[in-house]
């Protein structure tokens, strides 16, 4: 017979998973930005010459996208984890 998994184990295992597929994502985000391209993407660092159109794109795919990946994997482990 099957033991259910403790909370804090639960907790670890979708905090890593969540973590390890933001980085993932965002890792991934950022090569296909440099290839498409061919510079780094906007960061922080100020700009006398700022591509508002890049900026937000960078924005929409690193928050929008990656976000919702974090969270649909939360949502997925939390609730197949003890099934």
């Amino acid at each position: 017979m099957r033991e259910k998994m403790d909370d804090t184990s639960k907790k670890l295992i979708i905090t890593g998973a969540t973590v390890l597929v933001g980085l993932t994502l965002n890792q991934i985000a950022r090569n296909s930005w440099t290839k498409i391209y061919d510079e780094e993407p906007p960061s922080t660092h100020p700009s006398d010459e700022i591509n508002w159109k890049k900026v937000i794109l960078w924005s929409v795919i690193s928050g929008t996208v990656i976000s919702s990946a974090k969270l649909a994997t939360q949502r997925y482990l939390t609730l197949n984890l003890d099934s």
